[in-house]
């Protein structure tokens, strides 16, 4: 039997796409496979090698997945590997997001979509996690491309809410959800003016949960609160970092609406999880964003701030719009389903 092992550069606690390899591997070694995890940074808490040990493991008749959301010299390197060579395309945040904001970010977002054309030739099978990204690879010069979702162990919110979280929102009626790394692309200073406008004309005590880690973005974080404070919003919004599984189910449960305004999603995790726990979405339109959320949430073509104001007041006021919602939600997720998924993976991998 060959092996399949996978590469990111990153690998993360909690991470979407971290959690995806993990997933992967896990039904790898269902299916009878050597499977590993590679990585050039493996965070603490995380079950994955270093990358450097593919040099001295791969075997001709192996599959060497590479999964890619940002440019590395490590790429390079490895496919020259004696291996089949599949990449997996989260997608690229363009570099325009970043100007001027972090221009670490903007370096390697550019090198990325460089690195994807230099790739291309070298790699078998290039699949996307959306037919958003699929696009992308064909017009970027892959020879062979496919799309399937991402693997989401669905098992895994399946644990007891965080009960200090709970407690502490429980008396504030009104609480708008986003849940994402703090990221240019995301558009948090959007959500900070729609807050301003839903507190200003729908629900004055309306309170924004923003979950998701800031380290990355230091500058663009400052920014935020600047923001938030001229607003008058600092003790209308809350940015809670990085947060356990516990934690972040209980802000699902306790959340009155899930609002996006990103404007680059490859994929939108946090899209299906919303669902997962009957809360209505309502989401811009972008990249992605559509077709991971189909016909299950509101979806906002225009950048009007208080259209996405009122939408999501509606979609949080009406009783019948939320059951409707959440049972459209519910239909979404089958199409989801870890197992079902799993194999699509399988027959798309040709293992």
């Amino acid at each position: 039997m060959t092996a399949v092992h996978q590469f990111h550069p990153v690998l993360a606690p909690g991470d979407a796409m971290s959690n995806h390899v993990f997933a992967l591997r896990g039904r790898l070694r269902e299916w009878g496979y050597e499977s590993q995890a590679y990585a050039l940074e493996v965070k603490d808490g995380v079950d994955a090698l270093p990358y450097r040990r593919l040099f001295r493991t791969v075997r001709p008749g192996d599959t060497l997945i590479l999964h890619f959301s940002i440019g590395s010299e490590i790429f390079d390197q490895l496919v020259k590997l004696d291996a089949r060579r599949v990449l997996v395309y989260h997608n690229v945040t363009p570099p325009e997001f970043f100007t001027g904001i972090n221009d670490h970010a903007a370096a390697y977002a550019r090198l990325g979509l460089r690195q994807l054309e230099r790739l291309a030739p070298r790699i078998d099978l290039g699949v996307g996690v959306s037919e958003f990204n699929r696009k992308d690879l064909a017009q970027l010069g892959f020879r062979e491309t496919a799309h399937v979702p991402l693997l989401i162990d669905w098992g895994a919110y399946d644990v007891t809410p965080d009960p200090a979280v709970l407690a502490r929102w429980s008396a504030v009626e009104r609480k708008l959800l986003f849940v994402g790394r703090v990221s240019p692309n995301k558009r948090h200073d959007d959500l900070l003016r729609m807050l301003a406008y839903y507190r200003r004309c729908v629900d004055p005590d309306a309170h924004l949960l923003l979950v998701g880690s800031y380290r990355d973005q230091p500058t663009y974080y400052a920014r935020l609160r600047a923001l938030a404070r001229a607003l008058g919003l600092e003790d209308a919004v809350t940015f809670t970092g990085k947060v356990s599984a516990a934690a972040l189910v209980a802000h699902y449960k306790v959340a009155s609406c899930f609002v996006s305004l990103s404007e680059h999603e490859g994929f939108g995790v946090p899209l299906l999880e919303a669902m997962r726990f009957d809360l209505p979405v309502v989401a811009y339109a972008a990249a992605a964003v559509e077709e991971t959320v189909g016909n299950a949430g509101v979806l906002l073509t225009t950048r009007d701030l208080a259209e996405a104001a009122e939408a999501t007041a509606l979609a949080s006021e009406d009783r019948g719009l939320r059951q409707r919602l959440a049972a459209a939600g519910r239909r979404r997720l089958r199409d989801f389903d870890a197992d079902t998924v799993a194999q699509q993976t399988r027959t798309v991998l040709g293992l």
